[in-house]
């Protein structure tokens, strides 16, 4: 009897501990996990990529940024936003190839509001092809070059846009995945890469977050949920050279590809940009600075991204310097 008396007490006292503990926690501001409602075009213009976590959708899509504002994506077959080149025409032309992720692809605004759509009504003799794709970083983009170089031989530059987040992109930082699996309705898997003890870079298959069952209802087991992904993806402060790793595998992969590439950074502090230049300078990778403020004159509204005005500063940057257009 006196055992199952002590047994009683200690299932009611772990009861309470647990009840008190998560009452604290949301009295604090911690919120279970949950699926977001937004405006972000998470998930539908985006499939899933065994190679890459997701890719670009071919369709037609109009997204809802607010009730006065509703941009059209159009996605080519190849998965690539279309930028107003000629498809029809006989004649095979160099291609631009632009990578990196939401200020590439041109979210939430029109095809003809992106610098890569800017870019190619000035270059008559190339393609410009964007495969910018929303939540990719540096190793993604890496990724989805090799993807590209297996099916395009006529690829000749090659222009990476740089934004201070992918660093932590490259490293798939567990709330960095726990994001966009909120984002996207379903529990999203992500490649990543790790240094080894000889800091050679190593690569591994898409990961997918895990989510545990009563997330959504309990702040405790989705800080478990958490925990557990934190273990598995552990990795030391190495954003930084995890990302100069990548770099250089882009930087090697065009030369052999025999291909220009351009780093082009559009937003970090003046101390990454200063880093980043000088690692560029001294691995003979071609630099450029496009950042401008963002503000509320070049960013959409009740969205955030670079609008039209931005888009045509990024476009304007990158036609003087490197195409002196």
């Amino acid at each position: 009897m006196n055992v199952i008396k002590n047994l009683s007490l200690i299932i009611l006292s772990i009861f309470l501990t647990l009840f008190f503990l998560e009452f604290f926690l949301r009295l604090i501001g911690h919120a279970p996990f949950k699926h977001l409602d937004t405006n972000s075009p998470h998930p539908s213009i985006y499939i899933q990529d065994n190679i890459t976590g997701w890719s670009n959708k071919e369709g037609s899509f109009n997204v809802k940024i607010d009730e006065e504002n509703i941009v059209q994506y159009n996605i080519l077959k190849d998965g690539s936003r279309y930028s107003g080149f000629n498809s029809d025409s006989d004649i095979q032309k160099d291609k631009i190839i632009l990578i990196g992720g939401s200020f590439t692809m041109g979210q939430a605004i029109n095809d003809n509001e992106t610098f890569a759509f800017k870019m190619q009504s000035k270059l008559e003799d190339y393609e410009v092809k964007n495969y910018g794709s929303g939540g990719f970083g540096t190793y993604q983009s890496y990724l989805k070059l090799k993807q590209l170089y297996s099916k395009f031989e006529n690829i000749d530059y090659v222009l990476y846009f740089f934004v201070d987040h992918h660093e932590v992109r490259n490293i798939v930082d567990p709330s960095w995945l726990e994001h966009l699996s909120e984002l996207s309705g379903k529990p999203v898997k992500l490649p990543f890469p790790r240094l080894d003890s000889s800091n050679k870079l190593i690569e591994y298959p898409p990961l997918e977050y895990m989510v545990l069952p009563l997330s959504s209802t309990s702040v405790i087991i989705s800080k478990i949920q958490k925990k557990i992904m934190r273990l598995k993806l552990f990795t030391k402060n190495e954003k930084k050279m995890i990302t100069k790793k990548i770099l250089l595998k882009i930087s090697d992969l065009t030369k052999l590809n025999k291909s220009n590439f351009i780093m082009i950074n559009l937003l970090s502090s003046d101390s990454d940009n200063n880093f980043y230049k000088e690692f560029a300078k001294k691995n003979e990778i071609n630099y450029l600075n496009c950042r401008i403020e963002l503000n509320d004159k070049n960013t959409v509204k009740n969205e955030g991204h670079p609008n039209n005005l931005a888009n045509e500063k990024y476009s304007y940057c990158i036609m003087e310097n490197i195409f002196n257009n």
